[in-house]
């Protein structure tokens, strides 16, 4: 069994890449949706319990880069 994506038209789905099989034989396709980045982010946010995560406060400090950043010469 292979993995192929394809992107869903109407009643067709388009493969993204050739797959070895002969036209007009009958497949079964398992269909699973491919998450985007946000989508996967905000999965992964839902997921977590930040508001009890024990962070010492070490982490934190310096952690922002304070100088003003390169000259401009106009």
């Amino acid at each position: 069994m292979s993995s192929v994506k394809g992107i869903k038209k109407g009643k067709t789905i388009e493969l993204l890449e050739e797959i070895n099989i002969l036209d007009g034989v009958e497949i079964l396709i398992d269909i699973q949706t491919v998450n985007n980045f946000s989508t996967s982010l905000e999965d992964f946010r839902n997921s977590q319990d930040f508001k009890n995560a024990d962070f010492e406060e070490e982490i934190f400090t310096n952690l922002r880069d304070k100088t003003t950043g390169r000259n401009v010469e106009l």
